[in-house]
């Protein structure tokens, strides 16, 4: 079959197997890094089959690996270019060339105290962050900007690249109070730096939209001058804390000075999943880029994964549209470790089967979408807390993803979405709003319209109570979509709900006496009169409050005791769509029985049946594209908690089909060998079974 790529777009548009070796090698002794052979280098990348690489021009330490005028280079090198070196056999061996920059800077740290990041407690980073000594990070708001900024515009000048990747660019986990911070924004602000969070006080929320704008001014100004002088270049930056919050400022606006989106990333199955659909959506390019170590993490050296773990990240990032890139770590005398690149190669060759398949302009079909906000990224549990105890963890990202998993289990096609994809609400049928509390009047509108227009949308707890200011409004910005207005939150943290005779199918094993449990709070709220609201759950609290010590109805649990009629789940009917409204954080629940309802819920809220409808296990996940000529192509990915997986034999699958029954598709073919199915017409679905599944498959689905 003939490629469906372009050859003639972007670099990155037709990379898959992309590499990095990291290379945070000191100088102190001079052996370190005096055996680096580019010639070897490459000849490793060849035998991984590697086709972008990408090349570090200085490190987290901030010696450089080229003749720097700016700067300094390593000694170990002997004056050797590695930067130019490698550049020159990358050229020759047809592999692209991506430069790497680091905005931390141990040397610059140590040298000039005045440029370094300082925490609300006065200290540096090397003295609080992770293993003391060895991190240190200036401040882009004293001279190492324009440092910095001189060091990317030697290398662009300089030197010819695909692309440059910029690392570690974000604030390092907390507000920095260094001179250069305190004077811009008294300047700017004509106010201190307040040290104490608080999302209800409205000089703090000033302070942190201050940081995220300060941030994303900076990485506009890296990717400006390398434009400068590359315009045809890509620029990437490390988003890999987009997901971390307030603390590292990540925003839409950093986002678009990306490409691509792209960082490193650990987790299990799920998180990578949840992760790799949010960039997917965050991204101004396709492929996005997932990197992770081929150690267990970067803490380790001489340990690998195993091949099959390897073998099961990898597809997990072309499953879900992006490409994949392995980290090595360099031997501190400038060595690497030849088995690691022969595993990766014999992966990369079976990724490379599948390349001429992989369209980067396919659209991945997804009927609900889970919508966040840089801005409910925040924990209204650390209010009174110092800058630097509060917590890395977001309830929102816990909340996001617990419900990701519950759609993933069902087969069911979904997206993880922000406020860049505001004006595509209409791609999908479903959004899901887990308790996020805080939305803008421009979001509300166009969730509003998009329920109104037909959608269908699930929202918890105090989902839009809350403006971007946190200001916390008198009613839910939603409140007409809901079909009910804010009354107060039970002091209870341990509530239940009690399934009317309406939900009784979603619940079948509970009822009025046997509620289903939820560990959050509830809101307390009443029905708008007139509205097309049902209610399908009501609200039951403990015996006694749980906060209490001294009074419990038994010593270990918290039963249901206190029944009321104060509405706890609510369908409300509004436009040509419908809301349904939890009082709770029912999504959060990790249950089976909370899953398998919070689905069938999703359904409800749907009205018919979805896209793509599987038996497939829950470690199978099953990703839908529709490519640029209209055909389908299906990715299936077999990622168990256990490696190596177990085969899947027999998988049935059926995918709505947009033409007539005269109209079927021509074929269903299983890829690279393009093996015919058969199939069957019915209602709409084209049905087929996959023979076998074992970490990968792809199929193509039309003519």
């Amino acid at each position: 079959m003939e490629s469906l790529l372009n050859k003639q777009k972007p670099w990155y548009s037709n990379s898959y197997r992309r590499n990095l070796v990291d290379m945070h090698i000191p100088e102190w002794d001079v052996s370190f890094m005096s055996q680096f052979d580019p010639d070897r280098y490459v000849e490793l990348l060849k035998i991984a089959h590697v086709d972008t690489a990408l090349v570090y021009a200085n490190s987290c330490l901030g010696i450089c690996n080229w003749p720097t005028e700016v700067s300094h280079m390593h000694r170990g090198l002997g004056g050797r270019n590695l930067v130019g070196d490698v550049a020159v056999r990358l050229k020759e061996a047809g592999i692209n060339f991506i430069i790497y920059a680091n905005f931390w800077n141990k040397t610059a740290y140590d040298a000039h105290p005045d440029w370094r990041f300082v925490s609300s407690d006065g200290l540096g980073t090397a003295e609080y962050l992770w293993d003391p000594g060895r991190y240190g990070v200036c401040c882009f708001n004293t001279p190492y900007r324009k440092f910095m900024l001189d060091q990317i515009e030697e290398l662009a000048v300089n030197y010819e690249f695909a692309g440059m990747w910029i690392d570690m660019i974000h604030w390092p986990y907390s507000p920095c109070y260094c001179h250069g911070c305190r004077a811009r924004y008294k300047q700017e602000q004509d106010a201190d730096l307040p040290r104490v969070v608080d999302w209800s006080d409205p000089q703090w929320i000033r302070f942190q939209q201050t940081r995220e704008k300060w941030l994303a001014e900076f990485t506009e100004e890296i990717t400006n001058t390398i434009k400068r002088h590359k315009p045809n270049a890509s620029v990437g930056h490390q988003c890999a804390s987009w997901a971390t919050g307030w603390q590292n400022g990540l925003t839409n606006d950093f986002f678009k000075q990306c490409d691509y989106v792209s960082g490193d990333f650990y987790g299990d199955a799920l998180q990578q999943t949840f992760t790799c659909k949010a960039l997917y959506h965050l991204s101004e390019h396709s492929p996005f880029e997932f990197m992770t170590s081929r150690c267990p993490d970067l803490t380790d050296h001489t340990t690998s994964k195993s091949k099959e773990m390897l073998r099961a990240q990898t597809f997990s990032a072309i499953t879900n549209g992006g490409a994949f890139l392995f980290i090595d770590a360099i031997d501190p005398k400038g060595t690497q470790n030849e088995k690691v690149y022969r595993t990766m190669g014999d992966i990369y060759r079976e990724v490379e089967a599948y390349e001429p398949y992989l369209d980067s302009d396919a659209v991945a079909v997804r009927d609900v979408a889970i919508y966040i906000n840089f801005e409910s990224l925040i924990d209204l549990g650390d209010n009174g807390n110092s800058v630097l105890s509060g917590s890395l963890e977001k309830p929102l990202i816990r909340s996001a993803m617990n419900a990701a998993g519950s759609l993933l289990d069902a087969n069911i096609q979904f997206g993880v979405i922000t406020k860049k994809n505001l004006q595509e609400l209409n791609r999908f049928s479903v959004i899901v709003l887990p308790n996020l509390l805080r939305l803008d009047d421009e979001e509300i509108e166009a969730i509003r319209a998009f329920v109104r227009d037909g959608g269908g949308i699930y929202a918890s707890h105090d989902t839009s109570l809350y403006d971007k200011s946190g200001n916390k409004r008198p009613d839910f910005g939603l409140s007409d979509v809901f079909g009910l207005s804010y009354a107060g939150v039970t002091e209870e943290e341990i509530t239940y709900m009690a399934p009317t005779e309406h939900a009784a199918s979603f619940f079948p094993e509970h009822s009025a006496d046997y509620p289903v449990a939820i560990t959050s709070s509830q809101a307390r709220v009443r029905l708008h009169e007139g509205s097309r609201s049902e209610v399908l759950a009501t609200l039951t609290l403990p015996y006694f409050n749980p906060k209490n010590p001294n009074r419990f109805a038994s010593a270990i649990s918290n039963p249901p005791g206190i029944a009321t009629e104060e509405p706890s789940l609510v369908l409300n009917r509004y436009g040509k769509g419908m809301s349904l409204y939890c009082a709770g954080e029912f999504e959060k629940m990790k249950g089976d029985d909370h899953k398998k309802a919070f689905v069938q819920l999703i359904g409800l809220v749907r009205g018919s049946r979805f896209t793509l409808e599987s038996d497939a296990p829950k470690p199978v996940e099953l990703a839908l594209y529709r490519n640029r000529g209209g055909s389908l192509s299906l990715r299936m990915l077999n990622f168990q908690s256990e490696l190596p997986n177990i085969p899947v034999e027999g998988l049935s699958v059926a995918i709505k089909w947009e033409g007539t029954e005269t109209q079927a598709p021509g074929r269903v073919v299983l890829l690279p060998e393009e093996k015919p199915l058969h199939f069957e017409m019915s209602e709409g679905y084209i049905q087929f079974n996959v023979p076998r599944l074992d970490t990968f498959a792809m199929l193509l689905i039309g003519d």
